[in-house]
């Protein structure tokens, strides 16, 4: 794990560290807005968390990255997601454990806050890495049989259901353990349903993002060749 990490060998483009910058920001911030539970519309039998607003962007680049990227660096951007949240995981934690001076008031609200983060983050770096990989397998197994660009919205979204429903059961069960079971399966069965309209109501912007990076990438590398020639 560590040695795809920090691989020198890796022909990375500025574009492409970007994307994986918001990739990493996004599950971070996931995991802090998970700890809000809401009803969305205000309709009980539709209970999530304020994640609704972050988890669809993290499959949207998920996908991008393994439609313009390839299948490796997909992978590769799931690593460095999950190092960016066990990171920050361990930082809150230390601000947590160390006494604030006699000014600080806020330590009650802060453990309410981020008190629960060691276990939110295992949830999530498991839900995540295994969510996202099932994400990958499937969008590299419909893309192979289907290899056109006019089918990347059956790969995107196909991949999407897979995914995502098996990182809300392992997130749900492991960081929403203090849940009751009934809101828990009501989450388990209609959470990622909303994050799936979100990303289907997307679905037309991030097929022509897709493109553009891929466009943006060719004429990166054309230009980094040039450049190496001269």
């Amino acid at each position: 794990m560590i040695k795809k990490i920090i691989d020198t060998k890796s022909d990375v483009s500025p574009l492409q560290m970007t994307l994986t910058f918001l990739l990493v920001m996004n599950l971070i911030l996931s995991n802090i807005l998970v700890l809000k539970p809401i009803n969305l519309f205000g309709l009980e039998w539709l209970p999530n968390t304020m994640a609704v607003i972050t988890f669809p962007v993290t499959y949207i680049l998920s996908d991008i990255f393994s439609e313009v990227y390839g299948y490796r660096w997909s992978r590769l951007s799931a690593l460095w997601a999950l190092f960016g949240t066990a990171m920050a995981s361990l930082y809150f934690a230390i601000m947590i454990a160390v006494p604030g001076n006699q000014s600080w008031t806020g330590q009650a609200e802060l453990v309410t806050v981020l008190g629960n983060t060691p276990s939110i983050t295992i949830a999530s770096i498991a839900a995540f890495y295994i969510g996202d990989l099932v994400n990958d397998k499937v969008f590299r197994s419909i893309r192979n049989k289907l290899p056109q660009k006019k089918f990347f919205g059956l790969r995107a979204m196909g991949s999407s259901i897979a995914g995502k429903y098996v990182d809300s059961v392992i997130f749900t069960f492991i960081g929403l353990h203090f849940l009751p079971l009934k809101v828990k399966l009501l989450m388990i069965l209609t959470g990622p349903i909303m994050n799936l309209v979100i990303e289907t109501f997307l679905l037309p912007a991030t097929t022509k993002l897709a493109w553009k990076i891929e466009r943006a990438e060719s004429k990166i590398q054309f230009e980094r060749g040039d450049k190496l020639s001269t």
